[in-house]
């Protein structure tokens, strides 16, 4: 039995642990014992007791190493992150996303991972994801799986109204108002603006179909105002298709108001990392087999300029030396592609393989779901990705970003006329330039 096999079947056996990890682990000894801390911030049941066992088997064959492992409330992150290394009990290791990883990297919390990546196989991985963790030469966090936003929509509606897939943005307003049915009916556009992380993920779908980015993806220079009738253009429509086809409510609307209404079949369209696929499964299976997704147009149907994305990556903390070799050993063992696609299948379609090895076993390929969404998970494998702040890299922006309202707050202002479009952009630029430092 080969390596990779021994820890698949440990992984197995490990899933009756999940609740008492100890017992799964090997038994210390005089040489001295370590046991990791292991955080994520899956809070899904599903996606934190797979992980939680696969971590777990991956600690038998290593000698006096057990697991601690603790699920971490996004909201609560940052400032235990920033507590807990304070006082020298930080994670060993995190599973989070590169917002995080940016912030713990600013705060010379974490070590490279170079060595892991290198000694699994560099071009394995996806290279937007794999780009968005870099930087001084270094890159801060191992791939795991692939966050993606596009438009996901309702085939039987568009099939009735006679519409084809928009290809513009003139498109996409013309057939969100088609199939929009007004007050009390199915609305044709979701344009979410929450305060706390959704206005930001929603306006950044539609900055870069439009190539505007916090900072250019080539040089690194600020760019968010660098064409600012492009800005400006990109945050007129997303008002306008609020406007024209959204509930007045979802101005405020947050992650779960815009997906259990999508699910539920009260929206024709909405902008969504396919967590939309799950709740549907869950609540409304009949409506599965009348959904879609296609990428977010262009203002004129020319080549996008990428689409908001993501990822959750495993991040290493600077917890000393021999805590960190068994921590790097641990993550390589959870990089065996077989662990991978079974991590991507607890939510399928939502998390895409950051591994090309991972995505090509018969564990994720012969997932039914998978099978039945696997064009749109092929169009979604082709995007460029990019996440606000980190169009260049790893930057700690990206992480003020999810932890202020100032996106939130200016979108919404704009949306019911207290400020003009112009006076928004303005808002979101200056906050985005003080932030940065420039």
């Amino acid at each position: 039995m080969n390596v990779y096999s021994r820890r698949i079947v440990g992984a197995v056996a490990a899933v009756a642990c999940v609740a008492a990890v100890s017992a799964c682990s090997p038994a210390a000894d005089d040489s001295g014992p370590i046991t990791l801390r292991f955080w994520t911030n899956l809070n899904v049941a599903a996606q934190a007791s797979v992980i939680q066992a696969q971590a777990t088997a991956c600690t038998v064959g290593m000698d006096n190493v057990s697991l601690e492992f603790e699920a971490i409330p996004f909201g609560d992150m940052y400032t235990k992150l920033a507590t807990a290394f304070r006082s020298g009990e930080g994670p060993d290791i995190m599973n989070t996303n590169e917002g995080a990883v940016s912030f713990a990297q600013d705060a010379d919390y974490l070590v490279p991972v170079d060595d892991i990546i290198d000694a699994h196989g560099r071009d394995d991985f996806l290279p937007s994801y794999l780009g968005a963790v870099q930087k001084d030469g270094k890159t801060w966090g191992v791939p795991d799986w692939a966050l993606h936003q596009e438009v996901w929509y309702r085939t039987d509606l568009f099939e009735e109204a006679g519409i084809e897939v928009p290809t513009t943005w003139d498109e996409l307003l013309a057939a969100a108002e088609a199939v929009d049915q007004g007050e009390g009916g199915i609305r044709g556009f979701a344009v979410p603006m929450s305060s706390v992380q959704v206005a930001p993920q929603t306006l950044y779908q539609f900055l870069y179909a439009n190539h505007v980015y916090t900072f250019d993806p080539k040089t690194g220079d600020y760019a968010f105002d660098a064409d600012l009738a492009a800005t400006t253009e990109s945050v007129q429509f997303m008002l306008d298709l609020y406007r024209a086809a959204s509930p007045a409510e979802s101005r405020t609307w947050a992650w779960n108001d815009f997906r259990n209404a999508f699910a539920e079949g009260k929206l024709a369209m909405t902008n969504d990392f396919g967590a939309v696929v799950g709740l549907i499964q869950s609540n409304n299976p009949d409506l599965l087999d009348k959904v879609s997704a296609f990428p977010m147009p262009t203002p004129d149907g020319s080549e996008s300029g990428g689409m908001l994305g993501g990822g959750y990556y495993y991040m290493l903390g600077k917890t000393g030396d021999a805590r960190q070799a068994a921590a790097s050993k641990l993550v390589a063992c959870m990089l065996d592609p077989e662990l991978a696609a079974g991590r991507a299948n607890t939510r399928p379609v939502f998390a895409i393989p950051a591994m090309i090895s991972a995505a090509e076993t018969s564990t994720y390929t012969t997932n039914p779901t998978v099978q039945q969404f696997a064009d749109e998970i092929a169009m979604i494998r082709e995007q460029q990705s990019y996440r606000y702040g980190m169009e260049a890299g790893l930057n700690p922006l990206a992480g003020q970003i999810e932890a202020t309202t100032f996106i939130g707050d200016a979108l919404q202002a704009a949306a019911v006329g207290d400020i003009t479009t112009e006076e928004a952009v303005e808002q979101i630029n200056s906050e985005l330039k003080r932030l940065a430092g420039v």
